[in-house]
């Protein structure tokens, strides 16, 4: 059933209402604050409807109505005013993301920050899993003592480094590295196959005269590192903001909730799985949307960010359901299109990162 013009007024006036004040909204407060000309009885009558057709609810201890998960979905799908962020604002955005930043993991980190404080709520951003990665170049550091660092270097400027016990010298060090670079430098990180790590061992043992069982660790160890690579790591910012609104003043679900966000595998399944309820090119799910007992009162935004034409990873925020979705809808849209001319600017358009 398709709503009213008057209904969808009144629904929009008591969204805004609980919005600013999580306070059950009753139809005397919709009639002083909004100027709909409506009486009180009108609006009231028109409120049970809006009940009836389950976009409002009325809590037990209240004679207010507050909205429901489908009066939010019409709410940000139909109802929802553009928020049009100051010039000011977005400047300061634009150089906190800009400011030295030359890697892609120390901007993805910035943004994390910068979305929290711009919307004062629990930020959550993953990195990119970098299987289908471009690989610049590789480094062997030997760091003496039996000691060396490996450095996987992407072409959108991602590092990836570990260290390795093993004892080998710096001229084998450095004869090991260029064999890597050779063969595996410009390959996609998923292309290379545990064949050519064999080719570069029988090429190192034979050619090179490098001892086997160090290759051998070096190599395992290499191949290990590249194999990870598709592991996405996940960025929180401002958690325990979130118990700062009364929807989780209750102890219980704000223990569910911390237990929640403390969680790796939660918020990549999360934010992985946000793409089901699009709004201007931003995906957002509210309370039962969202698939997570511990998330029945809070709704999740994200927005992707790219490098070319390829999505790397995503920027959420979560908060209430009474979320300031206008503001947290044009800032993440902001930073994401920041992010994207950034890296732009730092790395070859054309590459797949």
């Amino acid at each position: 059933m398709e709503l009213s013009d008057r209904k969808q007024k009144i629904l929009q006036a008591i969204i805004d209402e609980y919005i600013g004040t999580a306070e059950p909204v009753g139809s005397r407060a919709i009639s002083k604050r909004n100027e709909l000309g409506l009486s009180s009885a009108t609006i009231r009558n028109e409120m049970a409807d809006l009940e009836d057709m389950g976009y409002l609810v009325k809590p037990h201890t209240s004679a207010g109505r507050i909205p429901s998960d489908s009066g939010y979905r019409f709410y940000v799908n139909s109802l929802m005013q553009r928020y049009q962020m100051s010039v000011e604002a977005v400047e300061e955005l634009k150089n906190a993301l800009a400011e030295r930043v030359s890697q892609l993991d120390v901007l993805i980190k910035r943004a994390s920050i910068v979305a929290s404080t711009l919307t004062d709520y629990t930020t959550v951003v993953t990195s990119p899993a970098l299987n289908r990665s471009t690989i610049q170049k590789l480094d062997l550091v030997n760091l003496g003592n039996g000691m060396l660092m490996l450095i996987i270097v992407t072409r959108s400027g991602l590092i990836k480094n570990r260290v390795l016990a093993v004892d080998i010298s710096e001229e084998d060090t450095s004869r090991l590295q260029s064999v890597f670079n050779e063969r595996l430098a410009g390959r996609v990180a998923d292309e290379i196959t545990l064949e050519m790590i064999k080719e570069i061992e029988d090429f190192a043992e034979t050619e090179l005269k490098i001892p086997t069982k160090n290759v051998i660790a070096i190599l395992n160890f290499l191949y290990e590192a590249i194999d990870d690579l598709d592991e996405t790591e996940v960025y929180i910012n401002n958690a325990k903001s979130i118990l700062q609104y009364p929807e989780f003043s209750d102890v219980k679900k704000a223990r569910e909730m911390m237990d929640f966000l403390e969680n790796k595998e939660n918020l990549v399944k999360l934010i992985g799985g946000s793409k089901d309820e699009i709004t201007d090119g931003v995906g957002i799910k509210i309370g039962a949307e969202n698939d997570f007992e511990a998330l029945e009162n809070s709704s999740l935004v994200t927005v992707d960010y790219r490098f070319g034409k390829r999505v790397l990873g995503k920027i959420g925020v979560i908060g209430p359901k009474r979320m300031n979705y206008a503001k947290v809808i044009a800032s993440l849209d902001c930073i994401s299109s920041h992010i994207d001319n950034i890296l732009k600017q730092l790395y070859d358009t054309e590459g797949e990162g």
